[in-house]
C-alpha cells in the first residue's frame, strides 16, 4: 500500500541521486536542481529540503560535501599523480624521446563533439585524454594508446591520412595500450577501481 509520505519521499531520493552528477556543488546549482524536482513532485523547495533533511539528517549541501570526501577517501588515488606516473612508465616501455604532457579534460561536450576520448596532434606537446566518469584504467589505456601515436610520429609511422578507424596505426595503438595495460595492471591492481 502507497502511503502518504511515498511522494514526498521520492522527491528526496530522487534530490539524493541527482547531487552527485552535478557539475558543481554550489548554492544556485543544488538550488536550481531542487526547484525542478520539487516543481515536479508538486511541492514546494522549502518542502523539499524539509524532506531530504528528514530522511538524510543533513541538508542537500552538507550531505553531498560529505559524500564526495568520502568518495575521495575511498578512493584515495589522486588521478593526475597516477595519471603522471603512468606516462612516465608507459614513456619508457615506448622508447619516447619526450614524454607529452597529459591533459585530462572534464569536457563532455568537446568529448562528444569530437566523437573521441584522447588524441594527439602531430608535433605537440601534449595529449589530450577525456576523465570524466570513467576509470581509471580506461583512462589510463586511452594514455597509453595516444602516447603509442607519439611515438609512431616520433618513427615516421605517420602520414597524412594514414589515421582513421580500423587503420593500420590505430589497430597497432589499441593493441600496445591493450597489452600494456594488463602489463602495468598486474603490479598496480588499484587502477581497477
Amino acid at each position: 500500500m502507497i502511503t502518504e509520505d511515498f511522494v514526498p519521499e521520492a522527491a528526496a531520493i530522487e534530490l539524493a541521486k541527482k547531487l552527485p552528477g552535478l557539475a558543481k556543488h554550489n548554492y544556485g546549482t543544488i538550488d536550481k536542481l531542487m526547484q525542478r524536482i520539487a516543481k515536479k513532485h508538486q511541492i514546494t523547495g522549502d518542502n523539499l529540503h524539509k524532506l531530504f533533511i528528514k530522511k538524510y539528517k543533513k541538508t542537500p549541501d552538507s550531505w553531498i560535501k560529505d559524500k564526495l570526501n568520502e568518495k575521495q577517501t575511498s578512493d584515495s588515488l589522486n588521478i593526475p599523480s597516477e595519471v603522471e606516473k603512468f606516462a612516465r612508465w608507459a614513456g619508457e616501455k615506448l622508447k619516447l624521446e619526450k614524454i607529452p604532457k597529459i591533459h585530462l579534460s572534464y569536457d563532455t561536450k568537446e568529448a562528444q563533439d569530437q566523437h573521441h576520448t584522447g588524441k594527439h596532434i602531430e608535433g605537440s606537446d601534449y595529449v589530450w585524454v577525456y576523465a570524466k566518469n570513467r576509470n581509471l584504467v580506461d583512462i589510463l589505456r586511452t594514455v597509453f594508446h595516444e602516447l603509442t601515436h607519439v611515438r609512431q610520429g616520433e618513427l615516421g609511422m605517420i602520414k597524412p591520412g594514414s589515421s582513421y578507424p580500423g587503420s593500420p596505426i590505430e589497430a597497432q595503438a589499441d593493441v600496445m595500450a591493450g597489452k600494456y595495460i594488463k602489463i602495468y595492471g598486474a603490479s598496480h591492481h588499484k587502477i581497477f577501481q
